[in-house]
């Protein structure tokens, strides 16, 4: 199935995760996130994997 996604957040797929979007442009994705519900680090994988995921890859260079 395809589906057209965008980024949350800056990086890679693996620790942001994407969301359905149809936004176009800036506007429409800032209408989506004023309409949301589920918090920006509510999408992130590595908050599901631990609480201190992020910390980890700082510690592991990741950022």
């Amino acid at each position: 199935e395809n589906m057209v996604v965008r980024c949350r957040t800056v990086g890679d797929m693996t620790c942001t995760g994407v969301v359905a979007s149809p936004a176009r442009n800036v506007d429409d994705i800032i209408a989506e996130v004023a309409a949301a519900r589920v918090t920006e680090r509510g999408g992130r994988t590595d908050d599901k994997r631990s609480e201190t995921a992020m910390e980890d890859r700082k510690k592991d260079g990741y950022f």
